[in-house]
């Protein structure tokens, strides 16, 4: 029997989620549990939490040994909260008697440098790292216009512009679909601003990109992918983030909508749509090669790529826990696949386990 435990941070969130994976699960092969890390007692080991009964078709409170196979699905921020559940996530990965589904990636810049350095290079878009307001200033002096992001966040949160005109430096942010403006008059008075959000968050530089559609609204395409049964990767589904009308972000938190990505790809003359098509396609295998060769193992991954007016394309994130929005929207008949995807790789990590054990025995 193998015991399956989802963990997340509060036992509220994706709870219908889990409970549609654990209703799926075979109860004579997989039993399902969901827990918070911060639930696991230091001394006995012993995680409390829930367990999902098909008898009753409902989750039951329970006490049980922490779970062979582990899918966090825990998001993070800079509270404490956060912090102590890190620590305790790292030390469950180094349990050697513990798997991940997907270990997770690190942060922006760290996938920044191995992305640039390798054969996708042309797909990244120029990146600085924020260290003071003068540097951060120094740079937009030479791109003109630029966008800062968080090194750890998701969601589009703490994404703003910067652009420099003949008169003013001019910052803009996204908030709750709502565009913020705010203008400085002076490198002094813009510096000392930019050093108060840097000494906060720590921040990367990326000259900005034009990557809006012809209603001047921006838009980027969402790749999820997922490892099959076999633990191959396959593209599970995609589709179109589209922001509002002169705004910054398309991501859906920051009030976008979703579009199917036949509608866009269709739009475009044969040989435009045949072009992009074969590049995505090679951006595709190349992304999930490029980080398991640098960083742990993973499960899945949200892969989003702009493309210019001039139609060249542009890797704009990767994320090691990305949400399904995109897929419900455009896609809801992938809904049975996506409960059914975290078991049956499931299944194949246990028959990888039991292999080496019986080879080391």
């Amino acid at each position: 029997m193998i015991t399956f435990g989802m963990m997340t941070m509060n036992p509220k969130y994706e709870l219908a989620y889990f409970t549609e994976i654990a209703r799926r699960a075979n109860p004579d092969l997989i039993t399902c549990y969901k827990f918070s890390p911060a639930n696991i007692h230091p001394i006995s080991q012993l995680a409390r939490g829930e367990r999902y009964d098909h008898a009753q078709a409902a989750w039951l409170e329970e006490e049980f040994p922490i779970p062979q196979i582990l899918y966090d699905r825990c998001f993070y921020s800079d509270d404490f909260d956060s912090k102590q559940t890190m620590a305790i996530v790292k030390w469950l990965k180094n349990k050697q008697d513990l798997t991940f589904l997907g270990n997770g990636l690190p942060n922006k810049w760290a996938i920044y440098e191995i992305l640039s350095t390798s054969s996708l290079s042309p797909y990244i878009p120029e990146t600085r790292k924020a260290y003071s307001g003068k540097n951060a200033l120094s740079q937009l002096k030479a791109w003109r216009k630029m966008l800062l992001k968080p090194v750890s966040g998701s969601g589009g949160k703490g994404i703003f512009s910067l652009e420099k005109t003949a008169s003013s430096i001019q910052a803009r942010m996204d908030i709750g679909g709502e565009l913020m403006e705010r203008k400085f008059h002076s490198e002094h008075e813009t510096e000392a601003w930019l050093d108060g959000i840097f000494h906060k968050t720590e921040y990367m530089l990326q000259r900005f990109l034009n990557l809006t559609d012809s209603q001047n609204r921006p838009f980027d395409i969402r790749f999820f992918l997922q490892k099959d049964m076999e633990g191959r990767w396959v593209v599970r589904g995609k589709g179109i983030r589209r922001g509002k009308m002169g705004g910054l972000l398309s991501n859906l938190n920051a009030g976008g909508e979703v579009m199917a990505f036949d509608e866009f790809i269709h739009s475009l003359d044969q040989k435009t749509k045949k072009f992009l098509l074969i590049e995505m396609r090679e951006i595709l295998m190349k992304v999930p090669h490029a980080l398991e060769m640098a960083f742990p193992p993973l499960f899945e991954l949200g892969i989003d790529l702009g493309i210019s007016k001039d139609h060249a394309i542009w890797i704009l994130d990767t994320n090691s826990k990305p949400g399904r929005k995109v897929l419900y929207g455009t896609d809801p008949g992938s809904k049975e696949m996506l409960y059914r995807a975290p078991l049956e790789y499931a299944l194949f990590l246990a028959k990888k386990q039991s292999e080496r054990e019986e080879q080391t025995s």
